[in-house]
């Protein structure tokens, strides 16, 4: 079989389209317009974001996985722009989880949800992970975004979507897939504050190492890193914001060129870093990490 490509970008902000409507003020999006308006504004900037996304279409991925945080307030105008951003990019096969920043507030988001069904890949059951296969690979999306209080942006999953979890990637599993798990909060402590944490982090791990996984990928950090589930060789890899300046090399805006490689008994994994230069031109980032996983082959396999 051959390779599958996946670019991996996470955090794009879109640019605000407006003020929020008389229905859709709270005290936390006013904080986060402020907040907004005095220093995000001009640090995600569209420019970066063209490059990045100029650079993946070069690249002619298989698949493509965003971990989240399209838009700054959850605004339905957001949701509106990050659709037809969507169409304009005229992406291949994508899986995006939200970010915390699409469930800021407590409301109901059924019709802005709606608005983005076509890479959201919702199941029948709302509570079920997402996924989207292609090939010998399978991108399952698992929802963390949940309203919280003022100057927090912690995650959870629950248990019931936890639970789900661990049934889909068994079967995926069993299926002889290639399981590579996306969700915006990372799943390691203390890649991100408490604050900005995922409450149900040790139940998602022991799920992980019960039920295994190939690869997991997070966003929410802004930040390029790798790392594993403790106790297994599952790796964890997180991006910048896919349209931050150009600056430091782990917070530049860029995204991870994923390559999935079946062998007869392996999984080869690949990474390479790709990230925008201080030149405006995106360049590989870091040396390429090459991990080897142990493939579940199905009894029919040959």
């Amino acid at each position: 079989m051959a390779s599958v490509l996946i670019a991996h970008l996470s955090d794009p902000h879109l640019p605000l389209t407006g003020l929020p409507s008389w229905r859709e003020w709270r005290i936390k999006r006013v904080l986060s317009l402020l907040s907004w308006h005095t220093k995000r504004k001009h640090v995600h900037v569209p420019p970066a974001l063209e490059q990045v996304m100029q650079d993946i279409h070069q690249n002619s991925p298989d698949l493509v996985a965003l971990t989240g945080d399209m838009t700054n307030l959850g605004l339905a105008d957001e949701f509106r722009a990050a659709q037809q951003w969507f169409k304009e990019q005229n992406l291949p096969p994508t899986l995006l989880v939200p970010g915390n920043h699409e469930a800021m507030v407590r409301e109901n988001s059924s019709e802005k949800r709606a608005l983005w069904t076509d890479w959201l890949h919702p199941q029948n059951n709302e509570k079920a992970p997402s996924v989207l296969i292609r090939e010998h690979v399978a991108l399952v999306g698992l929802n963390t975004a949940v309203p919280t209080f003022p100057f927090l942006a912690t995650g959870r999953a629950g248990q019931e979507q936890l639970d789900l979890l661990a049934s889909t990637l068994k079967n995926l599993g069993l299926s002889g897939l290639c399981r590579i798990v996306l969700l915006h909060h990372p799943p390691v402590a203390k890649l991100v504050g408490k604050r900005k944490g995922l409450v149900d982090l040790n139940t998602l791990q022991d799920i992980l190492r019960q039920e295994g996984a190939e690869m997991v990928l997070h966003g929410h950090s802004h930040r390029a890193t790798a790392c594993t589930i403790p106790g297994t060789r599952i790796p964890v890899i997180g991006t910048t914001s896919a349209s931050h300046i150009a600056g430091s090399p782990d917070k530049a805006a860029g995204w991870n060129r994923i390559t999935v490689t079946p062998h007869p008994r392996t999984w080869e994994i690949s990474v390479q870093r790709r990230a925008l230069g201080t030149d405006g031109s995106i360049h590989d980032n870091q040396a390429t990490k090459v991990y080897t996983l142990h493939r579940h082959l199905t009894k029919t396999a040959v």
